[in-house]
């Protein structure tokens, strides 16, 4: 064979070769058919996972692409980050990354998960576990605006994530803040100050036996923390010691704390 055919075919190989990896990359011989999703809460709207698996499954292990999956769930904000890992020749395993929501809008009949930062989360089936805070103004732009919503979301941000998945709503009861537990007294902040050091100061007073039963938790002075307890069985003594307020319940008793400095002093999420 002649020099310059030898050389011909040396150039053509690679040519050839690469041509034919081309084509069997793309081809069924490789096709996604076996597909794992982990990160994806219970919660998801079934549709999300569903779209994740319809778009792998177009794909093949060998030409794969993340940006179609993400391109398949753009329209749920939910999902906060997709990642793929293939495994040859049929599988891969998505991980996913979402968003967390941490309560729900009230607005008349519908309600609306929001994150952190009152941005909505769409994607989810199931809110009815998220702490309600309600509201007469509609969100625009995939947020809300609500003043007061943006303050319960502050609120619950701050809260110990035990204390957060027990909190039922954030309201306003006769002008003060308060929020409701899930099978739990009321806990009374009065304002915005110093959230982290109530919160504490809380988590504190549930701890002790002796607020079991109690109907509210004052916050207001977070150092001396008072809980309304309407057990007559607990020592009328401390009421009286406390200085009870005269339109406590008969039936009911006042047992005040004072909490360590330590355990209010300012730290990185103290808020006021």
């Amino acid at each position: 064979m002649a020099l310059r055919h030898k050389l011909a075919c040396l150039v053509a190989l690679p040519v050839i070769g690469l041509g034919g990896w081309m084509v069997l990359r793309g081809s069924s011989l490789f096709a996604v058919d076996q597909v794992t999703i982990v990160g994806l809460s219970p919660n998801a709207l079934p549709a999300v996972s569903d779209q994740l698996i319809a778009a792998a499954r177009t794909q093949t292990t060998t030409d794969f692409s993340v940006a179609a999956l993400r391109a398949s769930v753009a329209s749920y904000t939910l999902i906060d980050g997709v990642s793929a890992q293939t495994h040859f020749p049929h599988s891969v395993r998505i991980e996913v990354r979402e968003r967390q929501p941490i309560a729900r809008l009230a607005l008349a009949h519908r309600s609306f998960p929001l994150a952190a930062d009152g941005a909505l989360i769409s994607g989810l089936a199931n809110t009815g576990s998220l702490p309600v805070v309600r509201s007469t103004h509609a969100p625009s732009n995939g947020r809300t605006g609500d003043a007061f919503a943006l303050l319960a979301l502050r609120v619950l941000s701050d809260a110990p994530a035990l204390l957060r998945e027990r909190a039922a709503a954030v309201t306003r009861a006769d002008g003060a803040l308060t929020i409701y537990l899930h099978r739990g007294p009321r806990l009374i902040f009065g304002n915005y100050a110093l959230l982290h050091a109530k919160w504490d100061a809380a988590a504190a007073v549930l701890a002790d036996p002796s607020s079991r039963g109690a109907v509210y938790i004052d916050l207001r002075v977070p150092s001396r923390p008072a809980a309304q307890v309407a057990d007559p069985a607990t020592s009328a003594t401390t009421a009286s010691a406390t200085g009870a307020a005269s339109t406590t319940p008969a039936s009911a008793t006042t047992v005040s704390t004072a909490l360590a400095a330590a355990l209010i002093g300012p730290s990185s999420s103290t808020s006021g």
